[in-house]
């Protein structure tokens, strides 16, 4: 009999056990992993979710979100563990898109792997067919309106110079600062690179630049994004102080105006490619990689004239504009 009663209360325990694990078993897995913690891409990561949690697959879903916080290492050991756990997964930036492609790739697993906050899928060698996927993988892609970015920016007075700011090992902001450059040849504007391989260079590099040079182009680069507070006090320590337009409204606090994509809607756009292929209403052959429906644009006035800035009246007149 207390044999009887010891295997009771063991079943008992291994029962209680199972459920306070999240209550995921039998459920589809959708594992998330996010680069690092920046406002971009919080919001590609908050409108995917979003829209797994208001779609009619809601109590079907578990979803497990990794943040490797621009930890190369961990990013990897993360897109492992969920390309082995996962019914489809989705990464935020190129980092975390490539570490889950390679990690599905590696172990042959059938989850999809979805994308956003990725400038140059095709660079980053994601798909290799941007309106026909053929292999495993599509999403949505964040390349934002270069060319007129760099036509506000043009409107600044006394902006004839500028450097493109970025860090080289990233294919995203290269791809984007040589669209920016060619539109910098064919309006005349005199430009040149400043490179970085990792944050802690960002204050040095700033220093560094010239004093002929009137302003910055940052592109969409992860590594700096992630420390851009270092870019606006780098530039405050300046004795000529740098225009900054950012490819990215989330860095608006650090430059004078950023224009770029809406990442909730990249998130939201994924999101709904992540509800067709688990309802298997399509496959990936059948979801063209997207580009960002919205665009916005944040001009930084404040600080802009705390570093004796002027805000042109017709960059002030745009549209929509949100002015800070």
């Amino acid at each position: 009999m207390k044999t009887k009663v010891m295997l009771l209360s063991t079943l008992t325990l291994a029962a209680t056990a199972l459920m306070s694990c999240g209550g995921g078993e039998g459920k589809l897995k959708v594992g998330i992993l996010q680069f690092g913690s920046f406002e971009a891409l919080e919001k590609a990561k908050q409108g995917f979710v979003d829209v797994l949690e208001k779609s009619d697959l809601k109590d079907k879903i578990a979803i497990d979100v990794k943040n490797a916080a621009a930890n190369g290492a961990d990013n990897v050991s993360m897109a492992s563990t969920l390309a082995s756990n996962s019914d489809l997964v989705y990464g935020v930036a190129t980092p975390s898109a490539s570490a889950l492609k390679n990690a599905v790739d590696s172990i042959a697993s059938p989850a999809p792997v979805l994308f956003s906050a990725v400038t140059n899928a095709l660079g980053a060698k994601l798909v290799k067919d941007l309106d026909k996927p053929d292999g495993n993988c599509t999403g949505v892609l964040d390349i934002g309106p270069i060319a007129e970015e760099l036509e506000i920016l043009s409107k600044f007075d006394g902006v004839d110079n500028v450097v493109s700011f970025f860090t080289s090992t990233e294919v995203n902001s290269v791809y984007q600062v040589e669209i920016a450059e060619k539109w910098m040849d064919e309006n005349n504007i005199a430009h040149s690179r400043k490179t970085i391989t990792s944050a802690s260079e960002i204050s040095s590099a700033l220093a560094a630049i010239p004093d002929d040079v009137d302003a910055i182009f940052l592109p969409t680069d992860d590594t700096i994004a992630n420390s851009i507070s270092l870019v606006k006090s780098a530039n405050e320590a300046r004795t000529s102080k740098l225009f900054v337009v950012g490819s990215d409204t989330g860095l608006a606090g650090s430059c004078t105006f950023a224009m770029g994509v809406d990442y909730y809607q990249c998130g939201v756009q994924a999101g709904n490619m992540a509800v067709d292929l688990l309802k298997k209403n399509k496959t990936i052959a059948q979801i063209p990689v997207q580009t960002c429906d919205v665009s916005k644009i944040v001009v930084n006035k404040t600080w802009a004239e705390s570093l004796g800035q002027t805000i042109p009246a017709e960059v002030l007149a745009i549209e929509g504009i949100e002015i800070l």
